[in-house]
């Protein structure tokens, strides 16, 4: 199989993070890829397994050298994907999964047409402001995050698919069977090779 990045964008709060830390512990052939970011460690945090916490200036210059596949300035802070942290799992024929939002998938999919784009949805905005009060954010930010998804909702006919979670075993489920379908799929496997079997 010609190893693919799976691209996967959601609103704040939708379970991103727990969907793909499910499928990545039954499926050895994606791992998640790394963002760099300029923002300081949050309590427990590890450098390196969590994010890439990197310096202002090594982040300026990972851009100047065209180091980045795609990055952005949110509020003081850089985030970005490396994109040799793409590329050598590829190589290594590992399916890349990079958790970006709308923006930053449109720039990878430029880069990688190959690519396979899904959008986990939450039940309802209701459910979504639930989930994210939970986290004890505070109102004026979370009032920013209601209007932030609402925008990145309009870019879901840009996707290849929607996951809705409102269940998250069967999302999990559906998440691991979308990325064993994509990679069935013939143009991710050598035709000369698939034609030569005996």
């Amino acid at each position: 199989m010609k190893a693919f990045p799976i691209i996967i964008s959601s609103p704040s709060g939708a379970g991103k993070t727990t969907i793909i830390e499910a499928v990545l512990k039954q499926n050895k052939t994606v791992a998640r890829v790394i963002t760099a970011t300029t923002r300081s460690p949050r309590k427990g945090e590890k450098n390196g397994k969590d994010y890439h916490f990197w310096t202002i200036k090594q982040f300026e210059q990972a851009i100047k050298k065209h180091q980045m596949l795609e990055w952005a300035q949110v509020h003081t802070h850089y985030y970005g994907i490396p994109k040799k942290s793409v590329d050598s799992l590829m190589k290594k024929g590992i399916c890349p999964i990079l958790v970006i939002d709308v923006q930053g998938a449109r720039t990878v999919k430029e880069q990688y047409p190959q690519a396979a784009l899904i959008f986990i949805v939450p039940p309802s905005l209701k459910e979504l402001k639930k989930r994210i009060l939970g986290r004890n954010d505070n109102t004026q930010d979370i009032e920013i995050r209601l209007e932030t998804a609402k925008k990145e909702m309009r870019e879901i006919d840009k996707y290849d698919y929607v996951l809705l979670n409102d269940d998250l075993k069967e999302a999990v489920t559906k998440m691991a069977g979308i990325i064993a379908a994509e990679q069935c799929r013939v143009v991710r496997h050598d035709s000369k090779k698939l034609k030569n079997l005996k």
